[in-house]
């Protein structure tokens, strides 16, 4: 029984997991190429044991930094959750020392895919009409 239990909380967390890669990937296609750090579909090396989980982090961040520069291309005034982004980090990696850390942990997960969601949304909105701008970098 306890067995059952735990393949369908894996089970569940995996589905989640390729959900959450899932709208990371189609964020990261929703910039415009100059500004992605790397081809979308890198994402998917999160799945290789023990590079996934820093391999995820990586993108997270990377992504946060594409998002800023294209918001401040299309003058919207946000960091690309990059606050966000490093608290989960900063939770996840404390979930390795004390279990504590594991409800809010997934709590700011959650937070994090609502706001890469939210921007995916905007970014699928018309483009700016002046793509070349002075001091983005």
């Amino acid at each position: 029984m306890i067995f059952a239990l735990l393949f369908l909380l894996l089970a569940t967390l995996t589905i989640a997991n390729v959900m959450y890669f899932l709208v990371l990937q189609r964020t990261m296609n929703a910039i415009r190429p100059d500004f992605r750090p790397f081809p979308a579909a890198m994402i998917w090396f999160a799945l290789v044991p023990l590079l996934g989980l820093p391999w995820q982090m990586i993108y997270m961040v990377m992504l946060s930094v594409g998002l800023r520069k294209e918001l401040r291309l299309r003058e919207l005034a946000d960091d690309g959750a990059l606050c966000i982004t490093l608290v989960t980090i900063g939770l996840t990696l404390l979930c390795l020392f004390s279990p504590f850390f594991m409800v809010p942990a997934v709590a700011m997960w959650i937070v994090h895919w609502i706001r890469i969601t939210g921007y995916r949304k905007i970014l699928a909105g018309p483009p700016p009409k002046d793509p070349i701008r002075i001091g983005i970098d």
